[in-house]
């Protein structure tokens, strides 16, 4: 885990099943089961967690539905960019593709 990095990582079964947890230096969230709702308020509690530590954020987002997975990325993209913050995306849908990311994770 890089330092000065807060990771938000999503599961997406359905829009009712999701699964998200915020890890930064120090600490874990816990998974946080839930729909969109649970989806933003676990969202905005990282983003408030990784501004309060002077970290950047990195969203990792996996989907076995493309189209839905395309679709809560979006969501995402949106309330990022109505925070005002920079993006810089990498969209990888499979679990099997989260894995690999967490293998090969690019650094800033």
């Amino acid at each position: 885990m890089a330092e000065n990095m807060v990771y938000f990582e999503v599961e997406i079964q359905s829009l009712t099943e999701i699964r998200s947890r915020a890890i930064w230096p120090g600490s874990v969230g816990p998974w946080i089961d839930g729909g969109l709702e649970e989806l933003m308020m676990n969202f905005t509690y990282a983003a408030w967690t990784a501004q309060s530590l002077g970290c950047a954020m990195s969203l990792l987002l996996a989907s076995p539905e493309e189209s839905l997975g395309q679709n809560v990325s979006d969501l995402m993209t949106k309330l990022i960019q109505s925070m005002g913050a920079l993006q810089l995306a990498e969209i990888r849908l499979s679990r099997d593709a989260l894995d690999e990311l967490r293998r090969t994770r690019l650094e800033p």
